[in-house]
């Protein structure tokens, strides 16, 4: 365990000053978000709605709209376009905060953390039981939760019951994959353990 908290520090320490770099200093990330022509207008039209904090999808379909039919006037508005998603945080905040700083470190901490684990189990041959190997598997949904959804949720305040969801799709999926893949990848029958 010391050797994975010693590596996940650094390595926490590394992508943090990475992602700072990309988003501040080199273009790449730039180029992907784009001002809107008229915020002010667009940004009134919100307000005025009084919506709350959350996700919102155009074109949203009806309960009783079938997605799969192309007949609906959900498909139909879907085909046509415009497609677009708002996240939308009703409340100011600060933009680079404290508290958004180390939460952000602190993601990447624990993303350096399952990965210095996978890599230890992996070297070390010690995920030879089938619960080993599926935490092995279920540790790359973790990280792909924290690395991506819990990441969004901090630096871009992405709505945190929609953040939740796609972090269980993501955990249980690869739980799931761990349970499949784990019975199918085995040490070799003579040096393993019984499961």
């Amino acid at each position: 365990m010391k050797r994975i908290i010693i590596a996940a520090l650094p390595g926490a320490a590394v992508y943090f000053v990475w992602q700072m770099l990309t988003w501040m200093l080199i273009p790449i990330h730039g180029p992907t978000v784009a001002a809107l022509p008229d915020e002010d207008t667009i940004r009134d039209a919100l307000v005025e709605q009084d919506i709350e904090s959350g996700v919102y999808i155009v074109p949203s379909g009806n309960d009783d709209e079938d997605m799969m039919d192309p007949e609906s006037e959900f498909v139909k508005r879907h085909q046509a376009g415009p497609i677009f998603a708002i996240y939308f945080h009703k409340g100011g905040l600060e933009p680079m905060s404290g508290s958004v700083l180390g939460l952000g470190f602190l993601i990447d901490f624990l993303g350096a953390a399952i990965v210095a684990s996978t890599l230890s189990c992996a070297v070390s041959g010690t995920c030879r039981s089938y619960p080993q190997r599926v935490g092995f598997v279920t540790g790359f949904g973790v990280f792909l939760a924290l690395m991506g959804h819990v990441a969004y949720y901090n630096w871009m305040h992405f709505d945190g019951f929609y953040t939740a969801m796609f972090v269980v799709d993501v955990v249980v999926g690869w739980f799931l994959v761990g349970l499949v893949v784990a019975a199918i990848i085995r040490p070799p029958r003579e040096a393993a353990p019984t499961d």
